[in-house]
């Protein structure tokens, strides 16, 4: 089976998972808890639903390992490929009624955020596709994207994720809430950075030490290939692990200006670190 071969299984799985969790959306199958997930997190029925649907068409393919926020491992073990899926990003705010939220998968040949080579993410409210080859460049619903353009922080739009941070996080980001032009979070990760890909937004920043890598591989390769400079908090390269135990910081900007101020206003939190 040729990679094109398997990113069209994924594309219809992402569709599939749309529909599915639209239906539940509207029959009132909103917040019904099914148990816990593999990452520890509280595992809704559409949470669940959607992953059978994702796991069902991986089944399609050679060779695929996978890492599901909800299921953990599963797939063939020894394959050579590794699928990392969030089937369902955005779960409080899907059982909130609150627009935005997506699912996700990244395929990687290699053991390494830097192996990743294929991700898709598609919003499941508005039905915009994200999808990213390495090398290839990113497009939103088959269109090439590019980040934004902005350079000074005072101009920028940043999402700030600060949702159960400590105090000492959230007062060592005070200079970045009062330097830049606004500030946003919209409770998705993986949609979000997908929303600085296209130039909605300019930066987007985490530095709670809890995102896992099932709910970043798939934007973040979106976000780099549309022109993103994506880094930990001192600017090197992120090399997070490929499991659910790791959790890590980022700090992720439209281009590398933007990004080398983003780094500094950043510095409180790294000191207080």
């Amino acid at each position: 089976m040729t990679s094109r071969e398997w990113e069209k299984i994924l594309l219809d799985a992402t569709e599939r998972v749309k529909l599915r969790v639209s239906d539940l959306a509207r029959s009132g199958g909103r917040g019904r808890t099914v148990g816990l997930g593999a990452s520890g997190d509280r595992t809704i029925f559409a949470d669940k639903e959607a992953e059978d649907e994702i796991l069902k068409s991986l089944k399609r393919i050679d060779s695929v390992r996978v890492l599901s926020e909800e299921a953990g491992e599963a797939g063939d073990p020894r394959g050579r490929i590794l699928a990392i899926v969030d089937p369902l990003d955005g779960s409080s705010n899907f059982e909130r009624g609150i627009p935005f939220y997506c699912t996700s998968i990244a395929m990687v040949e290699g053991d390494s955020l830097g192996d990743v080579t294929f991700g898709v993410v598609r919003d499941l409210v508005a039905g915009d596709v994200y999808v990213a080859r390495r090398g290839k460049g990113a497009k939103k619903n088959g269109r090439p994207i590019r980040t934004s353009k902005i350079v000074a922080p005072a101009e920028a739009v940043v999402g700030v994720d600060m949702s159960r941070s400590t105090p000492e996080v959230v007062a060592g980001l005070s200079r970045l809430v009062s330097g830049a032009k606004r500030q946003i979070h919209l409770g998705a990760n993986a949609l979000e950075l997908c929303c600085l890909a296209d130039g909605r937004i300019d930066a987007f920043v985490d530095l709670r030490g809890k995102m896992r890598i099932t709910d970043f591989a798939a934007a973040y390769l979106v976000a780099t290939e549309a022109g993103a400079r994506v880094t930990n908090v001192d600017g090197e390269e992120l090399e997070p692990e490929l499991d659910l135990e790791h959790r890590f910081s980022f700090v992720a900007s439209a281009n590398r200006i933007l990004h080398k101020e983003m780094l500094e206003l950043c510095k409180p939190v790294v000191e207080k670190g």
